[in-house]
């Protein structure tokens, strides 16, 4: 028993050990990145300038201004967000804590580039995207212990009011979603006043309710509802307000059923790989146990996909999502368990169907989903990941996977310590010309770093607080790898940025 705690233990230093070196190689990229460690970013979080965001955008600022606070904020929510999968799936059985700990870890890192780059690779996004992963799961583990508690109502129902609040300020969509999952609890206590869950799950309901207010009762989303459109274009609804409720309700479900669903089978098995998962479990521990052959579908599908670089076909990607409705619902387990397999996994689909009402589009919406989808697999699954076989394949897989993501974060972690060396000694000395080389996966499973404008520039100025006579002179992706060698090829394609009045940012009028 110590000889697996002893195990168990190390595991985790080693998977924190890694996420925190993600999370240090993390760099602040020009897309927001530099403007929310600015006053810029100041000023859109204080007055609301992009959206009413404010625990996410809280987030962004305090990352996008503190190097440490970077590293521990992204590593910390990299490792527990796999951390609390597992806790909740294991079901306090410590026996399964390990298999299921390794398992979400492989789910997380199977995730395609082009998620992992919106998400893990910016820093502004993960402060919304990521954190709120973070706390929707944290919110799962209180509510779970509350429930089976039932002490200290009191002060459980304050803390789960924070946390709901909280939960429905980083994104839009979730805070339609933690309002619908607030009222089921609410409706939940109410019929089962005996178990006394009424006070917590109507202060979810309140925090809920309040997070909505803050969020859509603004000027942006207003203008937006009435116009179509608001801050100068950016932001835009599928539909157009005049057509009417029918037309509206139409193009809201084409986008849906057309477009988002679909479009989680491209690029990778992160979403088709957990709905095979829960479909095969589920209809292997039910009355039909040959529909367990159905969870090659998802897999198929994706595979389609990669081989003919086209789309899903919308008919056959909403019959995925909809396969594990149905094997839930055959399952063979308590009422309970299966209640909250089939809500948990119902958030996946439920949570993208907001998003079908703007036009504004990017992989990262997809990483709640992708979460939520991994728990009910890890959940449905435990069973055979807990086999000593299973369990060393497991980890073996697991390995495999880690072993890239440690070269490129060591590579570009190693860049982010050079070029702030001579951040540091270009603002000390009083120089007049920084030379910065590039790592060789910038734009790719990061986001861009440098900037090639007179804007870029006099954000990264402010930002690394140097003087606005500074020339920044950044060389091309792979530089870093020669450094502090500069041949004359990389140099040619260097990207000077000398003194410039072009742009200088201005508070802009608040009404």
């Amino acid at each position: 028993m110590k000889g697996s705690r002893r195990l168990c233990f190390g595991v985790l230093i080693l998977f924190a050990a890694f996420w925190l070196l993600l999370g240090g190689a993390a760099h602040y990229s020009l897309v927001d990145d530099l403007q929310w460690g600015t006053q810029t970013g100041l000023d859109w979080w204080r007055y609301g300038l992009l959206n009413n965001r404010y625990v996410g955008n809280f987030c962004a600022v305090v990352m996008c201004r503190s190097l440490t606070a970077k590293t521990l904020m992204m590593g910390g929510a990299m490792f527990f967000i796999p951390y609390l999968m597992a806790q909740l799936a294991a079901r306090e059985r410590k026996e399964a804590f390990l298999p299921i700990f390794l398992a979400c870890n492989i789910g997380v890192l199977l995730m395609p580039v082009e998620l992992w780059r919106e998400v893990y690779g910016w820093i502004s996004g993960f402060g919304n995207y990521g954190l709120s992963v973070l706390v929707a799961l944290l919110w799962l583990t209180t509510l779970r212990h509350v429930e089976r508690s039932g002490r200290q109502l009191g002060r459980w129902s304050a803390i789960l009011f924070g946390i709901t609040l909280a939960m429905g300020l980083f994104l839009e969509h979730l805070a339609l979603l933690v309002l619908g999952a607030s009222l089921i609890l609410a409706l939940y206590g109410t019929v089962n006043r005996g178990k006394r869950l009424c006070l917590p799950f109507y202060a979810c309901l309140g925090g809920a309710v309040l997070a909505v207010y803050v969020m859509f009762f603004n000027d942006i989303v207003l203008t937006l509802l009435s116009s179509g459109t608001s801050l100068g274009g950016r932001r835009a609804l599928s539909f157009a307000p005049g057509e009417g409720l029918g037309a509206a309700v139409g193009q809201i479900a084409g986008r849906y059923f057309g477009v988002l669903l679909p479009q989680a089978f491209l690029h990778g098995i992160h979403i088709s790989l957990p709905l095979a998962v829960i479909i095969a479990r589920a209809f292997w521990e039910s009355r039909a146990r040959w529909m367990a052959l159905l969870g090659a579908l998802p897999l198929a599908l994706s595979g389609w996909v990669w081989w003919t670089g086209g789309c899903a076909v919308p008919s056959v990607a909403v019959l995925c999502w909809v396969l594990p409705l149905g094997a839930l619902l055959a399952q063979r387990c308590s009422g309970r368990i299966k209640a909250g397999r089939i809500l948990l996994f119902l958030a996946a689909p439920v949570s993208l169907a907001p998003v079908a009402a703007v036009t504004i589009s990017g992989w990262r919406f997809y990483f709640f989903p992708m979460v939520m989808l991994i728990l009910v697999a890890a959940d449905t699954a435990a069973p055979v990941l807990e086999r000593r076989s299973v369990l060393w394949g497991t980890a073996l897989l697991a390995a495999v996977l880690l072993a890239p993501w440690v070269y490129r974060g060591s590579n570009v972690l190693a860049c982010n310590i050079v070029e702030q060396q001579l951040i540091h000694q270009v603002r000390a000395g009083g120089g007049k010309i920084l030379i910065l080389p590039t790592d060789r996966y910038d734009a790719q499973q990061w986001y861009v770093r440098n900037p090639w404008s007179a804007e870029g520039a006099y954000y990264y100025r402010e930002r690394f607080g140097l003087s606005k006579d500074v020339t920044l002179i950044f060389l091309p992706a792979g530089s870093f790898d020669t450094w502090p060698d500069i041949s004359d090829e990389v140099w040619e394609k260097r990207v000077e940025l000398p003194p410039s009045d072009e742009f200088v940012y201005t508070m802009p009028v608040i009404s």
